[in-house]
């Protein structure tokens, strides 16, 4: 029971700072849609997209690789440690030298003649957070959560301060001759826009780094072959499996940028991601859900009542998703504000990013069942059959529909993935789920979401009406699991 606590208490640890620093960049966003045009906007979600799908590959699976082999008593830690350390620093530093070497063809297929700098900024970010993937691995593995909260934090906070220097706080205090104004002078570029984005990212990394360097002195060990080849075997499959779910959530940026003109591309991609920004609370929820979750799931996996209790959580869990997917919509009409104006002609596709979240989310508690029964190259498979999906709808409709249709794509994908692994979990790891209730409450929460939309008013009086009626329709429909959930707090307290 020690250990559940101790697991649970550093779950929770990673996890609230994970979405504490999820919610601090979050709320650049306002400050960014305020500042940037749509243009300048789209080129920031483009190279954070290519990012994500970067770090995928330079870090080729050694992170995962590292824990299991540090805990393989075949093998010395510090030795496993140095080895992944060395490889990647060595193929980060490999990864830049060809990219300087084909940086003018490299630069011209991603469109970039005209600030080079903003690929290399990006890039060296990337390599940065790369080679610190191992440090941190580490820091978990010896449970220092609180060093490891601590760097992260202080990355984090060190972006979110020079955002706010290069776009809020230096023009000002230019603009308005404030004292030592001409030492802002020397380090603020007029009109040089989403290239401060990227640059505070890159000293926030380095200060990252420089934190980090404590953790490099394990070096010594050396580099081993043999343990090199035995990791590079276990994480080359994770690295393929990880681009397959990276091209789930990010690919229809990249596509949106080349299936579009390229007149009208960059101003499309700028308006999608910031709509898509606003079903970022969902997205939040999911991951909170997820670091709760799975402890508790592998500690009531041998309690004979655990697929009962499982698919209690699932009633609950869909419960507070058509909560929150209602919720949002009530409030749009205030919530839109969270972006600037320039982007709400977009907002129409936010339903639809919203339904494919609900579903991802779904999707994450379906998980459960390959997770316990230890058949994780389901998840692989999942995660493929999504893709396929994902490449053939965004390839049909972006031409037809631009940002519109990779919403759709995006709807489709995660529905296709929570059918297959609901159908593959039937027959490999039975839940009793209430398919009725479920499906219920996503048709009550669909089409209350669609009225709040349909009738919003400024008044606010007809999305109340709604909510008011969703609230109590769900409340009826989940009234032995709520009076379940209140019974067992009150025990509690």
């Amino acid at each position: 029971m020690s250990q559940i606590r101790k697991l649970a208490g550093q779950t929770a640890i990673y996890g609230l700072s994970s979405i504490l620093g999820r919610v601090l960049n979050f709320l650049l966003v306002p400050l960014h849609t305020m500042y940037l045009s749509r243009e300048e906007y789209g080129q920031n979600t483009d190279l954070y997209s290519l990012a994500a799908f970067l770090i995928v590959v330079l870090t080729y699976g050694f992170e995962t690789a590292f824990f299991k082999f540090s805990e393989d008593r075949r093998f010395d830690p510090e030795r496993v440690y140095s080895t992944a350390v060395r490889s990647i620093l060595f193929s980060s530093i490999l990864f830049l030298a060809i990219f300087s070497m084909f940086h003018g063809n490299i630069v011209d297929l991603l469109r970039y003649q005209e600030h080079p700098e903003y690929v290399w900024i990006m890039f060296v970010i990337v390599c940065m957070d790369a080679i610190a993937a191992i440090p941190f691995a580490r820091l978990r593995s010896k449970n220092r959560a609180v060093r490891f909260v601590v760097v992260k934090m202080a990355l984090i906070l060190t972006n979110v301060a020079l955002n706010l220097y290069f776009f809020w706080l230096a023009p000002r205090w230019i603009a308005g001759e404030w004292p030592m104004a001409e030492m802002v002078q020397w380090t603020y570029i007029p009109d040089y826009g989403v290239g401060y984005v990227f640059l505070a990212n890159l000293v926030a990394s380095t200060v990252m780094l420089i934190m980090l360097v404590p953790e490099f002195r394990f070096m010594k060990a050396g580099f081993d072959k043999v343990i090199w080849r035995s990791m590079l075997r276990y994480g080359y499959p994770l690295m393929i499996a990880g681009l397959a779910g990276v091209a789930n959530e990010m690919i229809d940026r990249q596509l949106i940028k080349y299936l579009l003109p390229q007149g009208v591309a960059e101003e499309q991609l700028g308006i999608y991601g910031a709509v898509y920004k606003l079903s970022i609370f969902l997205v939040l929820f999911n991951q909170a859900f997820r670091y709760a979750a799975e402890p508790f799931f592998f500690s009531s996996e041998k309690d004979k009542n655990a697929p009962a209790t499982f698919a209690r959580v699932m009633d609950l869990f869909v419960l507070i998703l058509g909560l929150g997917f209602v919720t949002i919509l009530v409030f749009l009409p205030w919530l839109k504000h969270f972006i600037d104006e320039k982007f709400w002609e977009g907002l129409y596709i936010l339903p639809i990013l919203l339904a494919a979240n609900v579903f991802l989310g779904i999707n994450t508690n379906l998980s459960v069942w390959y997770k316990l029964s230890g058949k994780t190259w389901y998840g692989m498979v999942i995660t493929y059959v999504g893709l396929i999906f994902t490449l053939g709808f965004n390839l049909y409709l972006i031409p037809r529909l631009g940002y519109e249709g990779a919403a759709w794509a995006t709807l489709v994908s995660y529905f296709a993935m929570m059918v297959t692994s609901y159908l593959t979990g039937a027959r490999n790891y039975p839940i009793p789920y209430d398919l009725v209730k479920i499906g219920s409450a996503l048709a009550i929460s669909f089409v209350a979401g669609y009225l709040s939309l349909l009738w919003a008013k400024p008044t606010f009086v007809p999305q109340l009406m709604v909510f008011a009626i969703f609230l109590i329709l769900m409340g009826l429909l989940f009234r032995t699991d709520v009076a379940r959930l209140v019974a067992t707090v009150k025990q509690r307290l």
